[in-house]
């Protein structure tokens, strides 16, 4: 009987030291429990707690640093669109001129918009308020009808388009608009960054239990140390800076969200000067 009266003590002090601990912590809300001196039941709530407080402090950080990115994003287009309509104030100028300066103008509002636009997108989809509507699609023919769509425009950048996709149908659940979103952004991505007289290649395929779609480029590859940040928001690498001013870094988070909301993978396979491939596995029906 002592002895499990001196347990109870000791758990009864342990526990009046957590609860004085919580106290003096009140007015940090984010400063962990110090566990040094307990033990038992006292010790397991105060680690509780500071596994909670961590998660807290580390969505805040990236928080933060979510919009302190967006901040950076949106400072350039505003800067110039300011600058454009200031010098356009200036003085009396003529028509064409007043014209030219409306159009760069109009130019950094459609990037303000789509920038937005994608901005909204990934804030729904990370936030679970994006529903998709999944129905089983033949992806043979859609791939070959967005190959035909998207061709006449490479073709007027002076790039060659060629595709590997089969007769026979391979079907997924997917959501198709937002399968297109995909082809889309990694098709818009290969015209971006390949110069002119260059290839575009889609190829679909069949493995095992899975679809496979690649999308390759003989444009100006991603450096090996840039590859394991292509995919995070507003990552662009100082090659994509200067072979393309418009971008903003979230075309390829935006493919990977909607990858990974179909239960897919997506890869990349590139070498500096050498073009790049996209690889998305996708599972099929059976």
């Amino acid at each position: 009987m002592a002895l499990f009266g001196r347990r109870d003590d000791r758990d009864g002090t342990e526990l009046n030291l957590l609860k004085k601990r919580l106290a003096d912590t009140e007015a940090h809300p984010l400063k962990r429990v110090p566990v040094e001196g307990l033990s038992g039941d006292a010790r397991q709530i105060a680690e509780s707690l500071n596994a909670r407080l961590d998660a807290v402090a580390g969505a805040e950080k990236e928080q933060q640093q979510f919009i302190a990115d967006v901040s950076h994003e949106l400072r350039t287009p505003l800067t110039v669109l300011r600058g454009t309509l200031e010098v356009a104030l200036e003085e009396e100028r003529a028509p064409e001129e007043y014209r030219e300066t409306l159009g760069n103008a109009l130019l950094e509002v459609r990037h303000l918009s789509r920038l937005s636009q994608n901005l909204l997108f990934l804030v729904r989809g990370e936030s679970g308020r994006i529903t998709l509507s999944f129905a089983n699609l033949d992806l043979t023919r859609l791939l070959s009808d967005l190959v035909r769509d998207l061709a006449s425009a490479a073709g007027d950048r002076g790039l060659s388009v060629t595709s590997e996709i089969p007769e026979k149908p391979i079907t997924a659940f997917v959501d198709a608009d937002r399968f297109r979103q995909v082809f889309h952004n990694l098709f818009e991505n290969a015209m971006r960054y390949t110069p002119a007289g260059g290839a575009i290649r889609v190829r679909l395929s069949e493995a095992p239990g899975e679809a496979r779609m690649d999308v390759s480029d003989t444009g100006i590859g991603i450096p090996p140390q840039d590859q394991p940040f292509i995919f995070e928001r507003f990552f662009r690498s100082d090659r994509a800076r200067r072979a393309y001013t418009g971008g903003s870094g979230l075309g390829l988070s935006i493919v990977r969200w909607i990858v990974d909301a179909h239960k897919g993978t997506i890869a990349v396979e590139s070498a500096p000067g050498k073009g790049s491939t996209f690889t998305v596995r996708l599972p099929l029906i059976r």
